[in-house]
């Protein structure tokens, strides 16, 4: 049966961006949600919302594949799902490439000679800045997470269509000529393949080209919000779990070293994980005021985890350490505040496990981890 556009959800599962470590991460911490809960798992949310790099584990979710399926197919088993690597996400537009040489060709000449000319004045910057025009879109094109994404949906009894699901999908990305957020799943007649949807929502300007949708050219979601959690929180859900996979590096002791010394790229990464987490953090507070009736759980790593800011966010051969991190960090920010979550979710219907069954699944899953990495 699929999900009735007119009836409200009571749980949404959203789940923001970060780049393929966030989507790891995310795996992660899924996989300890399954741990956690009795008679529910993360396969029965009635709504998914997916931003960027969680838009695809959003887009697997709903289609009934479990975290466990996904952590094997990262690791070697191919019966199911074929091998997610590094490449789906980082294959070249050579026609791009290829198209720019002429322009380049012929503009280089008029360049060289202005910068030999204005070498001192700040007028190099508009002649360096003219050639910046003639690049390609993005370093990278994200045609082949498309292909992969629409490969996965249109086989083992999944389906790439919107209208098809049994449960609620939102994938939501910005319009590059606007700024307007679109959210693909949102029409009951949404037409775009969840394939495309996906690469739509992960095309991080310079990184990636924009993707090209019915002449509309769409970027990264996270441009507009982090992780789009309003979509649930106003669509009615009374139950909000968001796993949010992107926070800033905390150092409060000098002992521990500084971000600073970590180059232009970690003072880059973290100038961006303040921007991102902090508009998080307001959107929720905004929502509490407006929705006191629902009940947020954020899911986070922890803010000194020095070894999760250390890998760079499109990072993909860590993968078995980044999951395991957000499986562990997720288990034990329950465990932390047991009484708490369990009567947050008792509220809505699921039952935690036990302490002493989360911990006893937690070793167990930990041990295997172990060995298959």
């Amino acid at each position: 049966m699929r999900a009735d556009p007119k009836k409200p959800p009571r749980h949404a599962l959203v789940l923001a961006g970060g780049g393929i470590v966030g989507g790891l991460y995310e795996v992660g911490a899924l996989l300890a949600l399954d741990a956690l809960l009795e008679g529910f798992t993360v396969c029965d949310f009635d709504l998914y919302v997916g931003s960027s790099a969680g838009a695809l584990v959003a887009a697997l979710l709903a289609n009934r594949v479990t975290p466990e399926r996904l952590r094997e197919t990262l690791e070697h088993d191919r019966r199911t799902l074929p091998r997610l690597s590094g490449s789906q996400f980082l294959s070249l537009p050579w026609r791009s490439y290829l198209a720019t040489l002429p322009r380049i060709a012929a503009t280089l000449p008029r360049v060289a000679v202005q910068l030999c000319v204005n070498w001192r004045e700040a007028l190099v910057l508009d002649t360096l800045g003219s050639l910046l025009g003639l690049l390609p879109h993005g370093i990278f094109s994200l045609d082949g997470l498309d292909s992969y994404v629409r490969h996965m949906l249109t086989r083992g009894g999944r389906t790439n269509d919107f209208r098809r699901l049994k449960r609620r999908l939102y994938i939501p990305a910005t319009v590059l000529n606007t700024g307007e957020v679109h959210v693909f799943g949102a029409n009951a007649r949404e037409r775009t393949p969840i394939s495309a949807a996906v690469a739509a929502s992960a095309a991080v300007p310079l990184l990636f080209e924009p993707v090209h949708i019915d002449g509309v050219d769409y970027i990264d979601a996270a441009v507009t919000k982090t992780a789009h959690a309003g979509l649930a929180v106003d669509g009615g859900a009374r139950l909000v779990v968001i796993v949010n996979p992107v926070r800033p590096l905390v150092l409060e002791s000098s002992a521990r070293g500084s971000i600073r010394e970590g180059g232009p790229f970690a003072i880059a990464g973290q100038g961006l994980r303040v921007v991102l987490h902090r508009r998080l953090r307001d959107g929720l507070r905004r929502h509490a005021r407006e929705h006191a009736e629902t009940d947020v759980v954020l899911l986070e790593p922890y803010a000194g985890d020095m070894r999760l800011f250390d890998y760079h966010l499109m990072t993909y051969g860590h993968r078995h350490e980044v999951v395991r991190r957000g499986y562990r960090t997720t288990v034990k920010t329950v465990l932390a505040d047991y009484d708490r979550y369990c009567a947050l979710f008792a509220r809505h219907g699921i039952k935690l496990a036990s302490r002493a069954d989360i911990e006893r699944r937690a070793r167990r899953w930990s041990s295997a981890a172990r060995r298959a990495a």
